[in-house]
């Protein structure tokens, strides 16, 4: 028996000393994006939502709602500035038809992309945004400071802004804003990058022909109006997270163009809002089981310590005795109940018990309340129209039932009563 305690003892100090280990042990960041608000990776959207709340005084919260969604939830009369911070095509089709309503009632539009191109937005709307390549996650997380930057370059056209620069690695500009045939089409931003000699595919020719090294401008951001309401199309996805904000400061450029849309509240869509999001963490355990001998070791031992609890528990259980069912007297009961009223023949309170066991099943049934004497004309129509049964015809014999219980009924009336409830509830069911 001592040495029974002495494991159990020497289990929960271990369990304990693994509890403070994995609570110790620091987690190193994950680089995959994720946008989401309970996210402190770089790209999260922790610390970006914190200082968009702390900047915006018309108000920013996040929902994890769909566009279709808060088109219902929201009333019709409220304006509101979405955010939309994906890496790949933001909206499904159903969420596009609901965005292009909501423009068209006044609503407006952040969305930041690096590739969206319907064939709803490029139709109604005249715009798309084409991405160039895939962000190297690796090569932005290891060579950031060696790496080639790009520079973002805010035109300060018809604004109240001036003219600005922000260098940016060139790994987050990878994407622009192409118009097709709106007239209302403003670019905001444009970037400017070093192109390498790449071979291109020429209509003319039909040939691939070399187009040599240059320096390319493109379009990252422009502000479109469509009916009543307004787009900012933005091709800078992760200068929206927690590395834009700290690494590139592009909190400012964030806010102008915010400022091209209206002073409503801003409400920044974040599907995955209620999902824990975090790092990854680095404690002896997780490298067990990263290795497939150590976690095979670990799951064998588990099972069998549980084994050997299973078998142990068996050996000193106790003898369980059997113990018999009670008798169902239930039958026996209704019987003596019966009995009763035969003896004391209270045609009277019988038909009382009956009807109220009426009245109940009815407003089970069909929710009717018989009982409420204030709505009794619409009980008894609703009573019709459940049953089949005209109402005047109800009304006549579920009063006369109603004014036997106050007297002493022969068995023949007793009947006749019971066998017309017993109809109609059959009726409703």
């Amino acid at each position: 028996m001592k040495s029974v305690k002495l494991a159990i003892v020497a289990i929960i100090v271990l369990f304990v000393a693994m509890m403070f280990i994995e609570i110790a042990t620091p987690r190193h960041f994950v680089w995959d994006p994720t946008f989401t608000h309970n996210d402190d990776n770089p790209f999260g959207a922790a610390l970006f939502d914190s200082v968009m709340q702390a900047s915006l005084p018309q108000g920013y919260t996040t929902t994890s709602l769909t566009v279709s969604q808060l088109e219902k939830a929201i009333p019709e009369g409220e304006r509101h500035v979405y955010m939309i911070n994906t890496d790949n095509y933001p909206l499904s089709s159903t969420d596009e038809l609901a965005m292009m309503r909501m423009l068209a009632r006044g609503d407006q539009f952040l969305v930041a992309a690096s590739r969206w191109a319907s064939d709803t937005i490029e139709r109604v709307v005249g715009f798309y945004t084409v991405g160039y390549s895939y962000v190297w996650i690796k090569g932005l997380k290891n060579n950031v400071l060696e790496r080639d930057h790009d520079t973002l370059q805010w035109l300060g056209r018809g604004t109240q802004y001036p003219a600005r620069q922000w260098i940016v690695p060139d790994e987050l500009c990878n994407a622009s804003v192409s118009n097709i045939s709106s007239r209302q089409f403003k670019p905001l931003v444009t970037c400017s990058h070093f192109m390498d000699t790449y071979y291109d595919w020429d209509p003319a020719t039909q040939e691939d022909v070399v187009v040599p090294e240059h320096q390319q401008l493109d379009t990252v951001a422009a502000v479109i109006t469509y009916k009543r309401g307004k787009i900012v199309a933005v091709t800078l996805p992760l200068m929206f997270t927690n590395y834009g904000v700290v690494e590139c400061d592009v909190s400012t450029l964030v806010m102008r163009l915010l400022s091209q849309l209206d002073r409503y509240p801003v409400m920044r869509l974040d599907p995955n809002a209620k999902t824990e999001a975090g790092g990854v963490s680095e404690s002896p355990l997780r490298y067990v089981l990263d290795q497939p001998p150590m976690k095979w070791a670990v799951w064998l031992t588990l099972l069998t310590v549980l084994l050997a609890m299973v078998f142990t528990a068996r050996r000193r259980q106790r003898v369980i005795p059997v113990i018999e069912p009670p008798v169902n007297r239930t039958l026996e009961m209704v019987k003596h109940i019966g009995s009763l009223y035969f003896h004391r023949h209270d045609n009277a309170d019988l038909l009382t018990k009956k009807y109220q066991f009426f009245v109940d099943e009815v407003r089970r049934l069909t929710m009717i309340d018989l009982n409420d004497d204030n709505h009794i004309d619409d009980a008894y129509l609703q009573l019709q129209q459940a049953s089949g049964i005209p109402r005047d015809e109800l009304r006549q014999q579920l009063q006369t039932i109603v004014g036997w219980t106050a007297e002493q009924p022969d068995d023949r009336t007793l009947m006749r009563c019971i066998d017309y409830l017993n109809h109609v509830l059959s009726k409703l069911k």
